[in-house]
């Protein structure tokens, strides 16, 4: 059956509606980057950037002291976007703390804004406009990724890159010119300059091309593009210049390891986050996704499994590009579900399978819609996918009025699977584990309190971090101590913590729903 070209006018409206959606993300994330916190990271991750723009380690003897110091944290992730992060700092002149977060905020949204716009190329080869707009919109409709899209800046640059890795490979894929390929290789050093599990998209690469031109070819292509990754790999990871393969190496191993000894709260109890177990990350994955879009997923990977049955040839030597978006999506959470390594709260270091899994969602949209269009005469075909596109909305709505009621703590949404209410999830998993709402408390006590010196007791380390967020003469006012004796507030967000202090004088909360997810308790009358 061939496919008619859709009438100029419609294409006119599709065009016109994808740009409208980019042009008011852009506006909404200029309108709304000035409104976050700080989180556990930034401060650390601003501090490596540094460390290699001042080209503070000069040498191995340098870089030993290092790592007696820290260990293998200066090593584990790519410096390539916290360097860029800090050169536009210096370029801008910036020295006051709360210009520089904000600033990193705005940058790190236009690193996903990127990302949204490559994801809508790479979906358009594959769908054509109308879906590859839904899959956008669904993505940007994910609360969780929409929060971290201001403040988590390693996890956004790499899911940033891992989309233009992913794009330039299906390019190369379609049209394997030397032209392709090196773009390709560029994208390709910029996201091992990112995270070294970057090394995971040449694996995808390999098999790609391999499996769809089995020649002579295509094996000095492969040898080409990564003899260009590894002569750009030093520009973007400048620190393998003294020691290229004991760097990589360790990025390798940390990757799988951790130092991080705490426990994680999980379906309600503290468990150790070495010793977690298998459906960690996948369950993380189905409570803080939409559920609409979880449906659509288990229906566009039933249908890229059963083409890969019906026509193996087809889906992994001529049309790939279905099988490693599902690759994308299920090698890296199966390796974790099977390794079981040390993680943090949450799946935020799995964040960059989240548009693999968006676009096998859009998958099951198009099945759903090639089901629902079929019995119909073409006339009534748009009434259907006109229906189609509302039930999408309306399935994401829930989430959507949740960024709206609870900003800017999107971050915290859960859907019905977590529990009945926010009160029942904030007893089974931890919330507030970036430490986000610090910044609302601490501007609370610097607002109602006029004392020249406030001493503060913060629960953990973001409550003293969102101070650098403050202006500078209320940061000044603040005095930080490790004891209630010697504070005048208490302030926490209940990490490590979901059950209620035994403080009596509660002067403020940030409630999301029905649960208190930060508190500042007075622990002496006012002066």
């Amino acid at each position: 059956m061939t496919l008619q070209p859709p009438p100029l006018r419609q294409s006119r409206w599709l065009a016109a509606t994808t740009i409208a959606f980019f042009v008011a993300l852009l506006f909404t994330g200029a309108a709304l980057y000035r409104d976050y916190g700080l989180t556990w990271d930034e401060v650390p991750t601003r501090e490596l950037g540094i460390v290699a723009v001042q080209h503070l380690v000069p040498d191995l003897r340098a870089l030993d002291s290092l790592r007696a110091v820290t260990g293998t944290m200066y090593e584990r992730f790519g410096p390539l976007y916290e360097i860029l992060l800090v050169r536009a700092e210096q370029l801008l002149l910036m020295s006051d703390s709360r210009s520089v977060f904000m600033m990193r905020h705005l940058v790190t949204f236009l690193t996903f804004y990127l990302a949204a716009f490559l994801f809508h190329r790479l979906c358009w080869r594959r769908f054509g406009g109308g879906i590859a707009l839904l899959a956008c919109v669904s993505l940007v409709a994910s609360p969780q990724l929409f929060s971290h899209a201001f403040y988590n800046t390693k996890d956004i640059a790499f899911l940033t890159a891992f989309v233009g890795a992913m794009l330039a490979l299906d390019s190369a894929l379609t049209h394997p010119t030397w032209r392709a390929m090196l773009v390709h290789a560029v994208t390709t050093a910029v996201l091992l300059g990112t995270r070294v599990i970057g090394l995971f998209a040449v694996l995808l690469t390999a098999a790609g091309l391999l499996a769809r031109r089995p020649t002579r070819r295509t094996l000095v292509q492969l040898l080409a593009y990564s003899g260009i990754v590894a002569v750009l790999l030093p520009l973007v990871w400048p620190v393998l210049r003294i020691d290229p393969i004991g760097i990589v190496k360790g990025a390798i191993l940390a990757s799988t390891s951790n130092p991080y000894t705490r426990t994680n709260l999980f379906r309600g109890e503290a468990v150790p986050a070495s010793q977690l177990p298998w459906d960690y990350v996948p369950t993380w994955i189905l409570i803080t996704t939409p559920i609409i879009l979880s449906a659509l997923f288990v229906v566009g990977t039933g249908v890229v499994v059963a083409a890969c049955v019906r026509s193996p040839r087809r889906s992994f030597f001529e049309q790939q590009r279905d099988v490693i978006v599902l690759s994308w999506f299920f090698i890296p959470v199966v390796g974790v579900v099977i390794l079981r390594p040390v993680l943090y709260d949450g799946w935020r270091h799995l964040l960059f399978v989240y548009p693999a899994f968006v676009y096998l969602a859009a998958i099951g949209m198009e099945w759903l819609s090639a089901m629902a269009t079929r019995r119909f005469a073409p006339a009534r075909r748009r009434v259907v996918t006109a229906g189609l596109t509302g039930g999408l909305l309306l399935g994401l709505s829930p989430a959507i009025a949740f960024m709206v009621a609870n900003h800017p703590l999107e971050h915290l949404y859960f859907n019905r699977l977590a529990g009945r209410d926010m009160e029942t999830v904030k007893q089974r998993f931890e919330l507030d584990y970036w430490g986000l709402t610090y910044r609302q408390s601490l501007e609370y006590i610097v607002r109602t309190d006029t004392a020249r010196r406030i001493r503060v007791r913060a629960a953990n380390y973001p409550g003293m971090a969102n101070s650098l967020l403050l202006p500078e003469r209320d940061r000044l006012r603040l005095r930080f101590t490790g004891s209630d004796a010697d504070a005048d507030y208490f302030v926490t967000n209940y990490r490590f913590h979901p059950e209620a202090y035994p403080y009596r004088d509660e002067v403020f909360r940030v409630r999301v729903g029905n649960a208190s997810v930060a508190s500042v308790f007075r622990l002496r009358p006012a002066r």
